[in-house]
């Protein structure tokens, strides 16, 4: 119980300042390309062209680019709200066509 009151709840050992996760390194930038091919796809297609996929690379760039105040946790969540958006705007959009 102390070791909660003293850091808190979510506190995470180790650097805070950077990403050292290889496996989460590669998930982001398979997610980034993922989002760029959607991206290309749908703006090849006149019918279907949109700008929202930018939404899901830019929340996947996020946490890989900006390093904000130092707390890698922030950077990941901003970018997984603009994933999630962007998700959910792209599928509303390219789902008519």
């Amino acid at each position: 119980m102390d070791e909660i009151l003293k850091h808190g709840v979510f506190w995470i050992n180790g650097n805070l300042t950077a990403i050292n996760s290889t496996l989460l390194i590669l998930i982001l930038a398979v997610g980034a390309i993922l989002s760029l091919l959607i991206f290309y796809l749908a703006w090849h297609n006149l019918a279907t062209r949109t700008w929202t996929p930018i939404l899901c690379l830019a929340g996947f760039l996020i946490p890989l680019i900006v390093h904000g105040d130092g707390n890698i946790l922030k950077c990941l969540i901003i970018g997984y709200i603009f994933i999630i958006v962007g998700a959910s705007f792209s599928v509303q959009t390219l789902r008519f066509y």
